[in-house]
């Protein structure tokens, strides 16, 4: 593959994430914590909220979607066949996935909205996910101090959990993902200059510690939604 090909894949790759999170940016758009607290909530002034929030997901995904269209459009229109060939189709089917995204994410808006209104809902069949935090922004520090100093029912404890058992096991899979490459770098199968297994064993500790301070503070979210 000629090295612009390469270069133009991996923008179009790029977009994918880097334009969308722009799009997260309106008013509406949600943290996970605020998502995980609102569903186990349940109560009509949250599921409305959720509401907002999911036809905000879906106007970003929309977005985004159109951008990876136009940029389609624009690769299939290069005279340089090679491009359009390779290039286009892959930014076609990002635009399509993010059609089908949106789709979904306007699918839980109106489920929520269903719900806010007291009317009977089936949940769509990827309903876990969105309401786990998909899409969704990741919470700032100042909002998770915020949380869990204001935490007082077992549905604000029980998001913290959920988000901290989550932290943990991404945490730990950095670590693994760490140690594997500790490995290879020690057998000499990725040549560099330096030590970058010792590196890869700094960061493995400092993922492990990081997943045992997340799990610790689930533990205790999960132990104070149970007091009472």
């Amino acid at each position: 593959m000629k090295p612009f090909t390469r270069i133009a894949l991996a923008a179009c790759a790029l977009l994918w994430a880097a334009s969308f999170a722009a799009a997260q940016t309106p008013a509406g758009v949600l943290n996970k914590l605020d998502v995980q607290t609102l569903v186990a909530a349940g109560t009509p002034e949250a599921n409305a909220t959720l509401a907002r929030h999911f036809t905000a997901l879906a106007n970003g995904y929309a977005a985004d979607a159109a951008r990876h269209k136009d940029m389609a459009a624009a690769y299939a229109g290069n005279p340089n066949r090679s491009v359009a060939t390779n290039i286009a189709p892959h930014c076609k089917r990002l635009g399509d996935l993010a059609t089908e995204e949106a789709s979904a994410a306007r699918d839980m808006a109106r489920y929520h909205e269903q719900l806010a209104s007291g009317a009977k809902a089936t949940a769509p069949k990827n309903a876990a996910t969105f309401q786990g935090g998909k899409g969704a922004t990741e919470p700032t520090p100042g909002d998770l101090h915020h949380l869990a100093m204001m935490a007082r029912t077992p549905a604000d404890h029980h998001a913290l959990e959920e988000y901290f058992t989550t932290l943990a096991k991404k945490n730990t899979a950095d670590a693994e993902s760490h140690v594997a490459m500790a490995q290879l770098y020690r057998a000499g199968v990725r040549k560099t200059v330096g030590d970058p297994a010792a590196h890869c064993d700094h960061l493995v500790k400092l993922a492990r510690e990081a997943a045992k301070e997340a799990t610790e503070a689930a533990n205790l979210h999960r132990q104070l939604a149970n007091v009472g």
